[in-house]
């Protein structure tokens, strides 16, 4: 069992694009898959089409599970075959909760223990911004993507990450792979950003692995307005079928090629 996590201190980058569609990718090889929305907007649900499961019922929040309010069962939400998410309620709170009682800690600590015993991979979803569940999570992780957009805001997002890891004392080992996305061969800019960020790898996080980057593609828009994942077996009109097929075909090679065990 692995925990892992999507991370980068800029949003829209695409953590949660990238972390549904992985979590996805696994779940459809008969892994089963726990992903944990640490952000209390819960865009995961939306990339799946189940949004409607973040207000369909109140009592089952992570929070609940925390103070005992709940099982383990009661809080997950089935989404597509071997595949489950978490959701939260309010994160500044939690984290404060956090905060000023240190042995709630341990009690995040034990549910991801025994979500271990029954689920191959979990995943944290985070927001950009920061809170004291973020550090936890990411303190227990195994492994943390860094997604990093091609531009100069998403330069600076990947070197706020680093700043964070050391000013929170995050072990930078954690970070295995950096996946740049938003890529345009036609444009200068994303290249230049490329460039810029591979030198920055290398010098920051010389033990992570730099991911070929993820093309701009139009066709992730339209599959998360209407709550398509890549890796949903779905008939769409030609021009988006085929869109989603050659999207389908490149992450699975992304994906394959990732040791996340």
């Amino acid at each position: 069992m692995s925990l892992i996590s999507t991370f980068c201190k800029k949003g829209g980058v695409g953590k949660t694009t990238i972390i549904s569609y992985l979590a996805h990718f696994y779940a459809s090889q008969g892994k089963k898959v726990l992903v944990l929305s640490a952000d209390d907007q819960n865009s995961v649900f939306k990339i799946f089409g189940k949004e409607d499961l973040v207000t369909e019922r109140n009592d089952d929040y992570f929070e609940f599970l925390m103070a005992g309010y709940a099982e383990m069962g009661d809080v997950l939400l089935e989404v597509r075959e071997n595949l489950y998410l978490i959701k939260t309620l309010n994160t500044d709170k939690l984290s404060l909760k956090l905060t000023l009682e240190r042995a709630q800690e341990k009690v995040v600590n034990r549910i991801l223990k025994e979500y271990a015993e029954y689920f191959d991979y979990i995943f944290f979803d985070f927001p950009p911004s920061s809170s004291r569940l973020t550090e936890v999570l990411l303190d227990a992780s195994d492994h943390v993507i860094i997604v990093v957009g091609l531009d100069s805001l998403g330069l600076g997002g990947f070197f706020n990450t680093i700043q964070y890891f050391i000013d929170n004392d995050i072990d930078l080992s954690k970070i295995k792979y950096i996946l740049p996305n938003g890529y345009a061969k036609n444009k200068r800019a994303p290249k230049l950003s490329l460039d810029k960020l591979q030198e920055e790898a290398s010098e920051y996080t010389s033990s992570a692995i730099v991911l070929p980057a993820i093309s701009d593609k139009s066709i992730i828009k339209n599959l998360q307005t209407e709550g398509i994942s890549a890796f949903d077996k779905v008939e769409l009109p030609p021009y988006d079928q085929k869109a989603k097929d050659q999207l389908e075909k490149e992450l699975t090679h992304l994906f394959k090629s990732l040791n996340l065990d």
